[in-house]
């Protein structure tokens, strides 16, 4: 093989990844947009039909089936097929168990605690900010992610969010760091990311100044935080871990904060 056959090889390697990646972005864009703009739509079928599925009784799992598949199934396959690789998502790395790997540890922990301390420092002021201004009809940031965590095993469907959301980050960084490298990549990745995000129009609406929650906020900062460790460690159970410790900790000091109401709690 001439070194051009070579290059065209390396080149068609790299290229199918990308395309793996903007059909999962062009896919994601269909599954959030399309609903949304069918219930703008008053007394089309297509509103009706998603009110009836709305309703059904198996609506949750078959959006579950549909999550699965989307933050999981795309990557597995990739996997499988060979189009990325464990070593360019992080599920190994050859250097991980070499002395500096406690050091890799800390500075894990170090930025995970310090992401964590700054969120909460932000949501403090944004909580006695808002008090004022709400009164009793004060609206609930992650209302939904504390009922979870307040159920039975509701603790596991938080950690299964993380483990999409990393898994899922890390394919699209997988791209990014084969078309350049591990520390470059890795906030090219985090720059997918955003894009995708930007094409849901509740994400839009979430980061305007009338309906904002700081939700979206939250979670664009733990991306970025997770890019940090990944692009000092290439680590991504590294990176899970700190998500997990963000995600958990901001949910249990907004618990203590501003709890829940009896009403709010029994919300389905």
């Amino acid at each position: 093989m001439s070194n051009l056959d070579l290059l065209r090889s390396l080149l068609d390697f790299r290229v199918e990844l990308l395309l793996w990646v903007l059909c999962s972005i062009i896919a994601y864009c269909l599954a959030v947009n399309v609903p949304h703009y069918v219930r703008l739509k008053q007394g089309s079928r297509g509103r009706r039909f998603l009110t009836v599925l709305e309703r059904s009784p198996y609506s949750a799992w078959l959006v579950e089936v549909f999550r699965l598949a989307y933050f999981l199934g795309i990557p597995y396959l990739a996997l499988t097929l060979g189009v990325t690789s464990p070593l360019l998502m992080g599920l190994w790395g050859t250097d991980w168990f070499r002395p500096p790997w406690f050091r890799q540890i800390a500075l894990g922990v170090a930025l995970s605690l310090g992401a964590l301390l700054l969120l909460l420092w932000g949501w403090r002021h944004a909580l006695s900010a808002s008090d004022p201004f709400e009164g009793s009809r004060r609206r609930q940031v992650y209302s939904f992610q504390r009922r979870l965590l307040m159920a039975s095993w509701g603790w596991g469907a938080i950690v299964l969010e993380v483990l999409y959301l990393e898994i899922h980050w890390a394919f699209y960084r997988s791209a990014a760091i084969r078309l350049s490298d591990a520390y470059y990549g890795a906030f090219a990745g985090f720059l997918l990311v955003v894009l995708e995000l930007l094409l849901n129009p509740a994400v839009r609406e979430d980061l305007s100044i009338s309906h904002r929650s700081g939700e979206t906020l939250s979670l664009l900062a733990t991306a970025l935080v997770v890019t940090v460790i990944y692009a000092l460690t290439s680590n991504l159970w590294l990176c899970i871990l700190a998500h997990l410790g963000i995600q958990f900790g901001l949910l249990g000091f907004l618990e203590v904060s501003r709890p829940l109401t009896e009403d709010e709690r029994q919300q389905n």
